[in-house]
This record gives structure tokens, C-alpha cells and sequence, in this order.
């Protein structure tokens, strides 16, 4: 019986960590656009649809982390340091300043 490990028998190869950037395409850019387009007034009418953009912002890393702050103070943080975030999701947290389901990003209860 022979000294050697499997290891020995196949040969050692160090990979090599990728970073790749997927490009966005047209159908990503042109709804991103449309998010930020959005008008409150007309478009926005149904709970369930605001609640959903909300959502996508509570989860947009852009906007800087969302944990231990409210909505609206995120969003004017965002504005600060301009990465220009949607006017309709301020728009949509003003208008519900009585409702947490509204104001409370969804990792509210999370820990740091």
C-alpha cells in the first residue's frame, strides 16, 4: 500500500475571484424610469401597488441602509447626498404619516 492521499493525485488550482457587471438592459433602465415617473395622484390609487414600491425601496441598496430609520428619514438622507430618490415615495409616506405600515421600513425589527 502506497504513502500517498488523494490529494496528491489531482493537481492544485487556485481560483481566481470574477467580479462581473451585468449591463443593464433596456427593459431594467426603462423601469426604473417608470418607477420614478409614477404620478401619486392617478397611477398610485391602490394600496397594495404603493405598498409594493415602498417595498422596492426599502430593498434598493442605492439608497443607503434602511435599518434603525424610518422611511422618510432614509429618503431625505437619499436627497442629502443626492442620489435622487423617487419624489412619489415621499409623496406616498407623507400622505400616511399616521400609519406605520407606511412610515416603518420592512426591517424595522431588525438588529444591528
Amino acid at each position: 500500500m502506497s504513502n500517498k492521499l488523494i490529494t496528491d493525485t489531482f493537481p492544485t488550482v487556485k481560483k481566481q475571484k470574477v467580479i462581473k457587471q451585468k449591463p443593464q438592459s433596456a427593459k431594467t433602465q426603462d423601469k426604473k424610469a417608470e418607477v420614478k415617473k409614477i404620478d401619486v395622484g392617478v397611477s398610485v390609487q391602490d394600496e397594495k401597488t404603493r405598498l409594493s414600491l415602498l417595498k422596492e425601496f426599502d430593498l434598493n441598496s442605492e439608497y443607503g441602509p434602511c435599518i434603525g430609520i424610518s422611511r422618510l428619514q432614509r429618503w431625505e438622507r437619499a436627497e442629502k447626498f443626492g442620489l435622487h430618490p423617487s419624489q412619489d415615495i415621499k409623496d406616498i409616506i407623507t400622505q400616511h404619516l399616521d400609519d406605520e405600515t407606511y412610515t416603518e421600513c420592512i426591517w424595522k425589527d431588525e438588529k444591528l
